[in-house]
C-alpha cells in the first residue's frame, strides 16, 4: 500500500501548470487514505484542507471560464513548492516503513509453494516481475499487494484482487470467471482474450481517474493488449 501512496505523491510533485495530473483529485485520494488511518499523511491532509479541498479538479476545467479557473486555483499553484516539501518528507517516512513492511517480496517458487500448501489469502506481499503463466490460482485473495506479474493463461476463477496496486501485469487469455477486482490501482495492464463471465470490476482507478468500473472494463479495458 505504501508503494501506491508513494506513486501518488510523486505525481503530485509535477507542476500544476503542466496539467499532466489532476492534483486536486490526487490530494482528495491522499486525504481519504489519511482518514482511513494512514497518519503519516497528516501534513498533506492538512495542506489539502487549508483552502484547497473546495477547488475544482482539472477534469472539471471544461465547466469553467478558463481565466476564472486559473484565478481560483492561483493560491494552490503558488503553494505548490510548500506541497513538494511536505511530499519529500512524507515519502522518506513511508519508505522507512516500507523497508520493514514490504520485505515480503516472494519469488515465484516461494509463492507457488505457499499456494500448493493450501494458503489462499495473501496480504501485503510483493509479486514483482514474476512469470505465473499457466498456473492454477483459483480462489486466491490478494489484498494490499503490489503486483507486477504475467498471469497469461492462468486459472484465476473466483480470485480476488482487493486494495492492491496492479502495474504492468498481463491477464491476456486468463480465466477470470467470477473473479473480482475492487479498489485497485491499475496501470499498463492487459486483458485481451480473458474469459470474464461473472467477473466484477468495481471502483478502481488508473492514474488520477477514480471510479473506474464494470462499464469501462466492458467498453475498452477488456480489449487492452
Amino acid at each position: 500500500m505504501n508503494r501506491e501512496i508513494i506513486e501518488i505523491l510523486e505525481k503530485l510533485k509535477q507542476k500544476p501548470s503542466s496539467e499532466k495530473v489532476d492534483h486536486i483529485l490526487l490530494l482528495k485520494k491522499i486525504y481519504s487514505k489519511y482518514s482511513n488511518g494512514i497518519k503519516k499523511l497528516e501534513p498533506i491532509a492538512h495542506f489539502y484542507l487549508n483552502g484547497f479541498d473546495d477547488l475544482p479538479a482539472l477534469k472539471e476545467k471544461h465547466l469553467w471560464n478558463e481565466s476564472k479557473f486559473i484565478e481560483i486555483r492561483k493560491d494552490f499553484v503558488n503553494a505548490h513548492n510548500e506541497l513538494i516539501e511536505l511530499i519529500e518528507s512524507t515519502i522518506n517516512d513511508l519508505k522507512r516503513i516500507e523497508s520493514d513492511s514490504f520485505d515480503y517480496q516472494l519469488t515465484k517458487a516461494e509463492f507457488l509453494e505457499q499456494v500448493k500448501s493450501g494458503k489462499t489469502v495473501f496480504e501485503e506481499i510483493d509479486l514483482e516481475n514474476i512469470d505465473l503463466r499457466n498456473e492454477n490460482l483459483s480462489g486466491i485473495t490478494f489484498k494490499n499487494c503490489f503486483i507486477s506479474t504475467d498471469f497469461r493463461n492462468c486459472d484465476l476463477t473466483n480470485t480476488k484482487f482487493l486494495k492492491s496496486n496492479i502495474k504492468t501485469s498481463d491477464f491476456r487469455n486468463s480465466n477470470l470467471t467470477n473473479a473480482l477486482m475492487e479498489n485497485v490501482s491499475f496501470e499498463a495492464t492487459k486483458f485481451k482474450g480473458a474469459e470474464t463471465k461473472g467477473f466484477i470490476f468495481n471502483d478502481n482507478y488508473c492514474h488520477s481517474v477514480e471510479g473506474i468500473g464494470q462499464t469501462e472494463f466492458n467498453d475498452w479495458i477488456i480489449e487492452t493488449e
